[in-house]
């Protein structure tokens, strides 16, 4: 199944796919070309175009297989996208994996058991999953993460970060704003902060922090047995929150601490390269 649609607008793009997989890729055009492989019937698949509203576009996607949504079985759906650049996208998913190429507006992704990597995104990113993995490159806005045993691996983020896992890592790399984590059993790194207020909390997992050189903070550190260790010297650190650029808490049970130095802050400077 092949279709073209015209997209001169801002494109809002709304996808249920029960399994199988997603590709998303952005680039400089006026049209989103679909293409959907391994189906069993076309008439399962309820595509809805909408342009009734000047300026912007909504293209809906969706497998109802007898009318009920993810009671699909059979051989693998593959969804082929390509779409204009800033496209807004939300995807939910049983086990399907996505894929998105290129820059998008924002993104939405909800699955039980399927990843999601992505390269650049202009604005917000809420991933919520129970297994699946999520792995980005650029987020431009704020960055929240749900899930339960998945991994989540994001290079830059330019807004607030946010995120809950039971056992899965969580791996930031330059964070703008502020950030709040919590696991239970799964490790936390952030590469770099340097504003806000930055809070981490687990119980067996280990946690390492950057902090920017030259950032004034206030550090607020407590492990019942693992060991804590920071390697900011005196000038870094903050006797009150008053005087504070970022004020840093992070408590564990058994889990260990590391406070480390990371390059001065500067977002800018952070390529947008695809994440590994």
């Amino acid at each position: 199944m092949e279709q073209t649609f015209d997209t001169p607008g801002r494109l809002e793009l709304e996808l249920r796919i029960p399994a199988g997989s997603i590709r998303i890729r952005a680039e400089a055009t006026s049209q989103t070309q679909l293409s959907i492989r391994g189906e069993r019937d076309p008439d399962d698949f309820r595509i809805v175009f909408d342009d009734a509203r000047p300026g912007e576009q909504h293209l809906t996607i969706e497998y109802r297989e007898r009318g009920k949504l993810f009671g699909w079985k059979g051989t693998e759906i593959r969804v082929d996208l390509t779409v204009p650049l800033g496209v807004v996208v939300a995807c939910d998913t049983g086990s399907a994996d996505l894929e998105v190429t290129g820059r998008i507006g924002s993104l939405a992704f909800r699955s039980g058991s399927g990843d999601c990597r992505f390269d650049d995104v202009d604005g917000e990113v809420n991933a919520k999953v129970a297994s699946g993995d999520l792995a980005g490159s650029t987020v431009g806005g704020g960055f929240s993460f749900t899930s339960a045993s998945g991994d989540a691996r994001v290079r830059q983020i330019g807004g607030d970060a946010g995120g809950k896992s039971a056992s899965g890592d969580i791996s930031l790399g330059t964070v703008g704003g502020s950030v709040h984590l919590a696991t239970v059993s799964g490790d936390v790194e952030i590469g770099s902060v340097a504003t806000g207020s930055a809070t981490v909390r687990s119980v067996s997992g280990d946690v390492e922090i950057g902090v920017a050189r030259g950032t004034r903070v206030y550090l607020d550190l407590g492990s019942t047995s693992g060991d804590t260790v920071s390697e900011l010297d005196m000038s870094e650190a903050s006797s009150g929150r008053g005087g504070a650029d970022l004020e840093l808490s992070v408590g564990t049970v058994s889990g260990d601490i590391r406070i480390v130095r990371s390059p001065a802050f500067s977002y800018a400077a952070e390529d947008s390269a695809s994440a590994e």
